[in-house]
């Protein structure tokens, strides 16, 4: 009976996969989405999801739009960069899309890239301006990548997913809670688009999660599409990783004990990276009513003020040469001393400072040295702002505008009230529901 059992559920899969025409072989690749166990955050049902919700709810977009429109700083001293970057505009040329990326031994993706940058950076310049022409280049480019893109290949596959793919899922949670945008190839009957992409190519090739900084670029990554998805299993499983993943988690990136990095002994720039990434994750955590920010007694704020320290030129209190990161065998680890290699606070560093100075410093009020002080010389080379950054796709950057407090606060994150342009607000004052036709 048992046998059978198994063979039936297989049999199931089998149909899926075959179901998903160019997406074929994924989801038997990686498997079924497993079941975590319930903690705090954890979500029950579909209806318990807060919209938008990844990097940014109604609050955080209002705050943007009311800083910029009333010419508060530090929002419009980085509007005006901002609103003219080249991927902010509406004239921005489409690079894509194409049926197949590829990173690692091969590499096609930078079109993605950028294409995805330009589709994040519109939708928050439609929120602000509420110009037409910016609603109509951001869901152009996700319709376009969400119907075409097939298949994702080489040694980076779940890199590329967790980067690129998550700024793309911001992207469109913007333009669908805000902007009242149906994705092309939606259907009561089972559609054919970004949402069917986002289900079985990116967030499948994100459920096996990998190590320390790379692991947590999909956990992140796996909570955003899970939001966007209104994914139960998906998103429980994701918060459960952050909070607990042996090898990818919080506290096997961060020493509980120093705030060293496990990634401290390889390279800053993966330390800093990681950093940013676990920072992000738990920005969309936030916004969906569960602040861990403050879990491990600010564990993520001790591994900044760990990172910057060292990063700024200054010896660090103490290195456990037994905290590194699993499987560092493969890049020649582990490491008896913190490494120089990619050291300092410069233009091409990681855009990581930004977001965790605002969460911690300015909103919480908590005093921290050497998170200010990299802050301070982020600014001093002129912010966390586009085209900075050796690879600008990794982090959002423009935390200024994005991420920004201007004071001490319990500002909400977690507002379930949608109002979005186009539509009207669903039963009881809740979320984009489409009406029947």
């Amino acid at each position: 009976m048992k046998l059978f059992a198994i063979l039936l559920a297989l049999s199931s899969i089998s149909c899926r996969v075959l179901a998903t025409g160019g997406l074929n072989g994924l989801p038997v690749l990686n498997g079924p989405i497993p079941i975590a166990p319930l903690i705090t955050g954890s979500k029950t049902r579909v209806g318990d999801f807060v919209h938008p919700g990844l990097w940014h709810t109604h609050d955080d977009l209002e705050r943007i739009r009311d800083g910029v429109l009333q010419n508060k700083d530090p929002w419009a001293k980085v509007w005006v960069n901002f609103s003219s970057d080249s991927y902010s505009q509406a004239s921005y040329e489409m690079q894509g899309p194409h049926a197949v990326l590829c990173r690692g031994s091969c590499s096609n993706y930078t079109s993605f890239t950028n294409d995805v940058r330009a589709a994040y950076q519109n939708a928050i310049m439609w929120y602000v301006t509420k110009n037409q022409s910016h609603w109509d280049r951001a869901t152009t480019i996700i319709d376009a990548w969400g119907t075409n893109l097939t298949n994702i290949i080489g040694t980076d596959t779940s890199l590329l997913v967790g980067l690129e793919g998550d700024m793309l899922a911001n992207a469109a949670e913007i333009m669908r809670w805000e902007g009242g945008w149906v994705e092309a190839g939606a259907e009561w009957y089972g559609g054919s688009g970004f949402s069917n992409q986002l289900y079985w190519l990116f967030a499948r090739q994100s459920i096996i999660i990998g190590q320390a900084n790379y692991g947590m670029v999909s956990i992140k990554a796996l909570l955003s599409f899970a939001v966007y998805l209104d994914d139960v299993a998906m998103y429980n499983y994701a918060l459960y990783a952050y909070l607990n993943e042996p090898c990818a988690g919080l506290y096997a990136n961060i020493d509980a004990k120093t705030g060293q990095s496990a990634e401290t002994g390889r390279d800053q720039g993966h330390a800093m990276g990681g950093l940013g990434w676990t920072a992000e994750a738990a920005r969309t955590i936030q916004s969906q009513g569960t602040d861990v920010y403050g879990e491990g007694n600010n564990l993520l704020l001790l591994g900044a003020e760990y990172t910057a320290q060292y990063n700024l030129g200054y010896d660090v209190p103490s290195f456990d040469p037994t905290f590194y990161r699993c499987e560092a065998i493969l890049i020649n680890g582990p490491w008896a001393v913190p490494s120089n290699i990619s050291r300092g606070i410069s233009e091409t560093s990681p855009q990581v400072w930004d977001i965790l100075y605002y969460q911690y410093v300015v909103k919480r009020g908590i005093n921290s040295k050497w998170l200010t002080k990299a802050k301070q010389a982020i600014d001093s080379l002129g912010g966390e702002e586009h085209p900075y950054g050796s690879s600008p796709d990794d982090h959002p950057g423009w935390g200024d505008l994005l991420f920004s407090y201007d004071s001490k606060c319990t500002c909400r994150n977690d507002n379930s009230l949608t109002i979005w342009g186009g539509g009207s607000i669903g039963p009881n004052g809740l979320g984009n529901i489409n009406a029947a036709t």
